[in-house]
C-alpha cells in the first residue's frame, strides 16, 4: 500500500471517529414530561385551561395540571416563586399590569429566541395584546385572554329621553342625571370596591378628562389641581350611582344591569353575553382609549419543562382552540381572525366592537411598583369616593405616597 493511499485511508478513519464521537456525546433531547403544572385565576379563564388542557393531553400524552388561585392568591403566588424558585409551576397567568414586576424581578423567561426557533410571534395577534406582554423591549408572555373595557347602555331609555350615545364623561353624567330624575333609578353603577375595582373603574375618567395618574416614566399628576377637579366630578357623577355602589365588585354590577336597576356601566368582556341585547347596546367607552385588561401565560426560569410549556402556550393561543375556548367557555380570545370568524361573532355579535376596543386600547402604566401604585390610589381613592378624606387632601396622600414607592 503506497504512502498516498495510507494517508486517505487514515483520514477517513479519523472523519468516521469524528462524527461518531460527536453524535455519541451530544446532549440527549429532553425527555418528555409526564405533566406540566399551571398557576391560574380561578373562573372562566381557568376553565379554558381545563378545557385545552384535555384536548393537548390527548395529542401529546403529557398531562396538565390546572391549579387555581383568586386574584390576589394568584398574585401572591408568583411572588413567592420570585423568592423560593420552587419550580412547583410550568406556565403562569398573569395580569398584564403584573409583567414588569414578574420580568423584572427574574421570574419569567425571555421568550422571544425560543419563538424565534417557530417562527416568531403570529402576527395575528392584536398588537396591543402583544405589547403588554413585553418589558424594556422583551418579550416574556403570549396574550390569552382579550380582556379590554366596554361600556353599556340602556338604549331604550336613551332613545326614550332623546339623549346621545354619550361620547364623553359629560355625556354621561348628562344622561345619568335625566334618567334618575325621569325614572327613578341609578343613571349610572360604579364599581368601587376597595381594592383593583375602584382603580380600574375610575382610571378611565381620569384619562378620559386628561390626567394621566402616573406614567410609565413615572411623572405624577395625581395631585394636580386637575385631578382634583376630575375627583369633584366623580362624586357629582355618584349622586345618580346606587346606594352602595362603593361596596360593588362585579356581582352587584351584573345584577344591577340584569334588573335594569341602572342605565350604563363600564364592563368587561366577560359579563356581556347575559345581558338582553334588545335593552343595552355595547360601545367602546367614553372619553378615551379603552383600558386593556389581557391575561397572559408566561413561562418561570425555575420550571424545569420550558419547551413543553411553550409547546402547551401555543397549543392554547392557537387559532383554532381560540375559537373553541371563545365559543364553548366564553374565553375573549387574542386573535384578530377570531374575533372576524363567523361562527364567533354570530354568538358574540358586540365582537366587532370588542375587537376596535382592544386594537385602540391603553395600558396601564409598565412599572415594576404597579401593584405598590394601586394598591395606594385604591386606599385614598375609597377614602375619598367615601367622603372620610376630601378630594385634595386624599390626592396629595397618594401622590406623596407614590413618589415614595418609585423612589424605592
Amino acid at each position: 500500500m503506497d504512502t498516498k493511499t495510507l494517508a486517505i485511508i487514515i483520514i477517513a478513519v479519523i472523519i468516521v471517529i469524528g462524527v461518531a464521537a460527536y453524535f455519541l456525546f451530544q446532549p440527549a433531547p429532553p425527555a418528555k414530561p409526564e405533566k406540566i403544572v399551571v398557576a391560574a385565576r380561578k373562573g372562566t379563564y381557568s376553565e379554558g385551561l381545563k378545557l385545552a388542557a384535555k384536548e393537548y393531553e390527548a395529542k401529546t400524552g403529557i398531562k396538565v395540571e390546572v391549579v387555581e388561585f383568586d386574584y390576589a392568591g394568584l398574585h401572591e403566588k408568583l411572588a413567592q416563586e420570585v423568592v423560593q424558585a420552587t419550580g412547583a409551576y410550568d406556565v403562569v397567568m398573569m395580569d398584564d399590569p403584573w409583567l414588569p414586576e414578574f420580568a423584572s424581578s427574574g421570574l419569567l423567561v425571555p421568550l422571544d429566541d425560543l419563538l424565534a426557533k417557530r417562527g416568531g410571534v403570529d402576527p395575528d395577534f392584536i398588537g396591543s395584546a402583544v405589547n403588554v406582554c413585553k418589558y424594556k423591549g422583551k418579550l416574556y408572555a403570549i396574550p390569552y385572554v382579550g380582556n379590554v373595557q366596554l361600556f353599556v347602555y340602556n338604549k331604550q331609555l336613551f332613545e326614550k329621553y332623546g339623549l346621545p350615545e354619550p361620547k364623553t364623561w359629560d355625556d354621561v353624567l348628562n344622561a345619568a342625571k335625566v334618567i334618575h330624575e325621569k325614572e327613578g333609578i341609578a343613571g349610572y353603577v360604579f364599581r368601587a370596591s376597595k381594592g383593583n375595582p375602584i382603580v380600574t373603574n375610575l382610571l378611565p375618567i381620569f384619562w378620559g378628562k386628561g390626567v394621566e395618574v402616573v406614567d410609565s416614566e413615572g411623572n405624577i399628576d395625581i395631585d394636580s389641581p386637575k385631578a382634583v377637579e376630575v375627583f369633584n366630578f366623580i362624586l357629582e357623577l355618584k349622586k345618580y350611582a346606587p346606594e352602595g355602589t362603593e361596596n360593588y365588585n362585579s356581582p352587584e354590577i351584573k345584577a344591577a344591569l340584569a334588573n335594569k336597576a341602572t342605565a350604563m356601566s363600564i364592563v368587561w368582556p366577560g359579563w356581556v353575553p347575559n345581558l338582553d341585547a334588545s335593552v343595552w347596546k355595547v360601545i367602546v367607552p367614553p372619553g378615551s382609549k379603552p383600558m386593556i385588561g389581557a391575561w397572559l401565560l408566561g413561562i418561570p426560569k425555575s420550571s424545569k419543562n420550558q419547551e413543553a410549556a411553550l409547546d402547551f402556550i401555543l397549543f392554547v393561543t392557537s387559532k383554532e382552540m381560540q375559537k373553541k375556548l371563545a365559543l364553548e367557555v366564553g374565553v375573549p380570545p387574542t386573535r384578530k381572525s377570531v374575533y372576524k370568524d363567523p361562527d364567533v361573532v354570530a354568538k358574540y355579535p358586540w365582537y366587532p366592537v370588542q375587537l376596535d376596543a382592544l386594537e385602540n386600547s391603553k395600558m396601564r402604566p409598565r412599572l415594576p411598583q404597579w401593584k405598590m401604585i394601586e394598591d395606594t390610589l385604591a386606599n385614598y381613592w375609597h377614602q375619598a369616593f367615601t367622603n372620610q378624606l376630601d378630594p385634595e387632601t386624599a390626592l396629595k396622600k397618594a401622590a406623596e405616597d407614590i413618589r415614595n414607592i418609585l423612589k424605592g
